[in-house]
């Protein structure tokens, strides 16, 4: 989403190291057909350029469509989900992909901790708008009492009053927040609101690709208590998860920034 960004396979090359049994490597010509729609197949694309397309909108009868490219996924929370990406897809330019077991890759994320379970259910509702409010606060309570309770030394506790801007766009990026109450807004470059998230939500995650900079402002729309999560502390949790969990948690991460693009939100 912003130039000065590192390139995410920089930052995901550790986890995609230990992963070459899980993987296959794929090599296609420009519109060479290939069914990136199969159940239980996870892309990530390490060379050249795919579009894709939703399906056309029952109103407009138009799609919005994104150019994938080095380093963007494609399934991945699908997969997790077990569900199936919808998408037309069509291979630009010689392309070379990175393709993983959906479902090797949903067992471990399954049984994960509850840091990055929690990361991979906020990922799944912002890009599927899928909302259970029950599973919501009993998935928040656990992530409090087992996660911001049990390393409440390590965190440091922030009370916010409305209308502060926690952080600004290409600020450096250097921890992550969980809201314990109260409503945080996710602004774009171009001063388009992303997101507004409430009591239970995380934000600032991209610290776990590496991010050196902030693709997004944050500004807090009600009074907010947060509780603030140093980036080296956020990687260690986050590290001591299956390669293929934490895998999932990356690429989640990435999904999001593709559909937020595809809104044409930047």
């Amino acid at each position: 989403m912003d130039e000065i960004i590192e390139e995410p396979l920089d930052c995901l090359r550790d986890v995609l190291e230990t992963l070459g049994d899980f993987s296959a490597e794929v090599n296609l010509q420009a519109n060479e057909y290939y069914d990136f729609n199969a159940k239980d197949r996870v892309i990530l694309v390490e060379e050249g350029n795919v579009l894709i397309m939703t399906p056309p909108d029952p109103n407009s009868g138009r799609s919005r469509r994104h150019v994938l490219s080095a380093g963007e996924p494609y399934g991945a929370l699908e997969a997790i989900a077990s569900r199936v990406a919808v998408f037309d897809c069509t291979v630009q330019s010689p392309t070379r992909l990175r393709v993983f077991d959906g479902a090797a890759m949903r067992s471990h994320a399954n049984t994960c901790g509850v840091f990055a379970r929690t990361i991979l259910r906020l990922f799944f509702k912002r890009v599927f708008d899928a909302v259970d409010p029950e599973k919501d606060k009993k998935a928040s309570i656990a992530f409090e009492d087992d996660f911001i309770y049990a390393n409440r030394d390590d965190l440091r506790n922030m009370e916010v009053s409305s209308e502060t801007l926690i952080f600004k766009a290409k600020a450096p990026a250097d921890k992550m927040y969980f809201i314990e109450k109260g409503v945080v807004s996710l602004i774009s470059e171009s001063n388009r609101v992303i997101a507004e998230l409430g009591t239970g939500e995380i934000f600032g995650e991209a610290v776990l690709l590496g991010d050196t900079f902030r693709p997004f402002a944050a500004m807090v729309e009600r009074d907010a208590d947060l509780w603030a999560i140093e980036a080296n502390f956020a990687r260690r949790e986050l590290q001591q998860e299956h390669p293929l969990a934490q895998l999932a948690v990356l690429l989640g991460i990435l999904q999001y920034r593709v559909s937020n693009q595809l809104k044409g939100l930047r």
